[in-house]
């Protein structure tokens, strides 16, 4: 009989502290969730996956039918670039590897084709103070998204360091994480790190627009580094800079690889 009872208060107590965790209130994330974000980060990979001309890797120089990094703002309808300019790039070549770098141009300046062709004096490789944002909360993502991902397109060697990913759902981290432990790149995770991504909560992007300021708070992961959730501070006065940007770094890897 005491055993019965016995049991049957653990089953209880089992039961309730189930209960509790099942129905336990979520914390409240405040501002405002990007379920676009999905969309918008396949939306630009798509853009991006083109091959590189053979003689932009031979020369470096621009023969004018390369990607044209305007169609970016096909995809982020919320940026747009300040009237006059246009969004441009050149493309360094050099035995460690090659990458394009993107800088604003005059609208009634020919494209540029190699860094000969740029201006001095004019700020133009700060090319985001040029670039305008709609004062809304999935603009500033796009912003943050277009600051993250612009310049992953024609990487050769050293610049596949540059490979930062944003983790926009669930979905997108099963996916990293399918990748990785694949094996065909690098080392896999180990046990404690699949936990601690096991764990992860939150992974949407979360927007807030506090008085003269935008907050934008993402996860993201690099190869060489793991997941991190950063947040970002932007003035919502143009030129939109970035005030400040805050690192947590969640699950710590490396994949071990050096180019």
């Amino acid at each position: 009989m005491k055993k019965t009872i016995f049991l049957f208060l653990i089953i209880t107590l089992l039961f309730s502290i189930s209960c509790q965790t099942l129905l336990a209130p979520t914390t409240q994330r405040d501002g405002t969730v990007i379920s676009a974000c999905a969309e918008i980060v396949s939306d630009v990979r798509t853009l991006q996956a083109v091959d590189i001309p053979d003689a932009l890797i031979d020369t470096g120089i621009k023969q004018g039918d390369e990607f044209d990094v305007n169609t970016y703002f096909d995809v982020l309808p919320h940026l747009s670039m300040q009237e006059g300019y246009a969004l441009d790039y050149v493309y360094p070549v050099d035995f460690l590897g090659s990458f394009p770098s993107l800088l604003a141009r005059p609208a009634d300046v020919p494209p540029y084709t190699s860094s000969e062709d740029i201006p001095e004096d004019q700020g133009l490789a700060d090319y985001w103070k040029f670039i305008e944002v709609e004062d809304v909360e999935q603009g500033y993502f796009e912003y943050v998204a277009f600051l993250i991902m612009a310049e992953q397109f024609y990487l050769v060697w050293h610049a596949n360091y540059n490979d930062t990913e944003i983790v926009c759902d669930h979905a997108a981290l099963e996916e990293i994480v399918a990748d990785v432990n694949s094996g065909d790149f690098g080392m896999e995770f180990n046990l404690e790190q699949r936990t601690k991504i096991r764990a992860m909560t939150n992974l949407e992007p979360l927007v807030k627009l506090d008085g003269n300021t935008a907050l934008v708070e993402i996860i993201v992961f690099t190869k060489w580094g793991g997941f991190s959730r950063l947040t970002y501070t932007i003035d919502r006065s143009f030129p939109h800079e970035i005030i400040d940007v805050q690192e947590e770094n969640l699950v710590p890897y490396d994949c071990g690889v050096m180019f």
